[in-house]
């Protein structure tokens, strides 16, 4: 489970809590501005030690006016239709959209980041593929990287990235963890 109690932060492969969300009319703007958001499958998110107002980043969308941040969920954490207000305004008479990920933005506020490291955790199988991708809480790419071929033990790759707003894991590949170091 993710660790954001001491420095560095650390995040797993299970971290993420992702929903794809359903194509052609999976985001829909109601008449008092709110979102209705439905996915093609459960979105299980953390609700323990989260802070009251639990937020959500959309990233992705196929209408680019529904990407960015989302707080006041009505659903419930294994559901797969929500009710979010976005912390933005989405013009009146915006058409449905679809298509993209919904996703548990971890921390909400801004903080400064030193160091953020990618690390195999096994010496095992290791990192065999997959891609790494951090955004903030509006969706705007933080980190991205990949690997293709296996690396066992040790570090992947590293960066330095300062002030963000918001972190939101979208995937981190098995056998490995992200550390952040915050300032």
């Amino acid at each position: 489970m993710a660790n954001l109690a001491s420095n560095p932060w650390s995040f797993i492969s299970t971290d993420p809590a992702v929903a794809t969300i359903t194509g052609g009319t999976g985001l829909t703007l109601n008449a008092d501005g709110t979102v209705s958001i439905t996915t093609t499958g459960a979105l299980t998110f953390n609700t323990s030690g989260v802070e009251p107002a639990i937020g959500f980043t959309v990233v992705g969308a196929a209408n680019a006016a529904y990407n960015g941040f989302y707080y006041n969920i009505i659903g419930v954490s294994g559901a797969s239709a929500f009710t979010m207000r976005p912390q933005f305004a989405i013009p009146a008479g915006t058409a449905q959209s679809g298509g993209g990920t919904l996703a548990q933005c971890l921390y909400r506020a801004y903080v400064r980041v030193e160091d953020i490291s990618w690390q195999a955790t096994s010496t095992g199988t290791g990192v065999t593929s997959g891609a790494l991708l951090l955004v903030d809480r509006s969706g705007n790419t933080i980190w991205q990287s990949a690997i293709g071929s296996t690396a066992t033990f040790g570090q992947l790759n590293r960066g330095k990235v300062f002030w963000i707003n918001g972190f939101t894991p979208i995937t981190i590949p098995s056998n490995s963890i992200v550390l952040v170091t915050v300032d």
